[in-house]
């Protein structure tokens, strides 16, 4: 589970937040891949498929869960571009597969942030790759041998949003204009569902005549009653766009980062108030699973920091891309956020 978001600030600078929700601890690093850095990719035989060379710099949130041979896979990241990256978990991202003679061409999915905030500047250019690219879904073997079960949204800092979703066994890219994305159902079933929700507004209706009495609301926050409650993707998705719609236009970075910490903790989840029973019954054998918010993540496109948060902290740590350009090397430092 994962809920991705962005606000604008009143001079249009773009922030983005996102959530990282799992059953376990997950080993992460805050990650720096300076300019001109290369990635050799595999091909589905194992060989070597597409490689690249990074044209910008990069500071992602990595984690060693893919597959074998391929470590520090993101998660979330950001390039000196202002182009930022989340991979969500989604239950159905099969993909067909695809012909040998274009094996050398091809990339797996898991790489597809990485490949994505090294080659490209905004989300048109992304469009545009994913559309003539060839890619395929390896099996994650770290990760309870799921098989890159993804999609992934990007946003750029000129306010430019994409869901990138497998549909018809074929990546397929959406335009963004809510610039939300929780998991699944698929994307265009989330916008159809806002049409169940015209009724929302952030305005209070504390008074009516109702039954021929006069009721009123003894406090303010109402308008939020009609929000689903629960922590669904379908839920999140909902409340995402309501608090990104009505959320105030900061003056400046600092105003506008508090903002978004503020709308991110209210898709931040707690151990065990929800479980999930996986054994056989309802017997005193059977294993209850909870998901919690392993980490939060929030994103100024324009500076290119980033705050990380994690389950066993109060306060974000700050990063940038300037912090770390002056090693001249990939910097990997695992992150100490539980």
């Amino acid at each position: 589970m994962c809920t991705s978001l962005s606000i604008v600030d009143s001079q249009n600078h773009i922030y983005q937040g996102r959530t990282l929700e799992l059953t376990e601890n997950l080993p992460s690093w805050i990650t720096y891949y300076p300019v001109n850095t290369f990635f050799q990719k595999k091909s589905p035989d194992g060989q070597n498929g597409i490689s690249y060379t990074s044209k910008f710099d990069i500071l992602a949130i990595t984690t060693e869960i893919y597959f074998d041979g391929d470590n520090h896979n993101m998660f979330q990241g950001l390039n000196s571009e202002g182009l930022t990256f989340s991979a969500n978990m989604i239950t159905e991202a099969e993909l067909s597969p695809i012909e040998p003679e274009n094996y050398s061409k091809s990339l797996p999915v898991t790489s597809i942030g990485e490949w994505a905030l090294s080659s490209f500047s905004n989300v048109n250019e992304v469009k545009k790759a994913i559309e003539r690219g060839f890619f395929w879904s390896p099996i994650l073997v770290n990760f309870r041998n799921l098989k890159s079960p993804f999609h992934y949204a990007f946003y750029d800092k000129q306010g430019g949003s994409i869901v990138v979703e497998a549909v018809n066994g074929k990546l397929q890219v959406f335009d963004n204009p809510t610039r939300v994305m929780t998991n699944g159902p698929d994307f265009q079933w989330h916008l159809k569902n806002l049409n169940n929700y015209s009724q929302l507004s952030n305005l209070d209706k504390s008074t009516n005549l109702l039954g021929n009495i006069r009721v009123t609301q003894p406090d303010s926050g109402i308008a939020t009653a009609n929000l689903p409650s629960s922590d669904t993707s379908v839920g999140r998705f909902v409340r995402a766009v309501f608090y990104s719609t009505y959320a105030p236009q900061a003056d400046n970075a600092k105003e506008a980062i508090n903002t978004l910490a503020h709308i991110m903790n209210n898709f931040d989840r707690t151990k065990n108030i929800t479980v999930d029973n996986i054994g056989e019954g309802e017997g005193k054998g059977d294993i209850l699973l909870s998901e919690y918010t392993v980490w939060t993540c929030l994103s100024d496109l324009s500076n290119g920091t980033i705050y990380i948060r994690g389950y066993g902290e109060m306060n974000y740590t700050q990063y940038s891309i300037d912090q770390f350009s002056h090693e001249g090397k990939a910097i990997f430092k695992q992150l100490d956020i539980y």
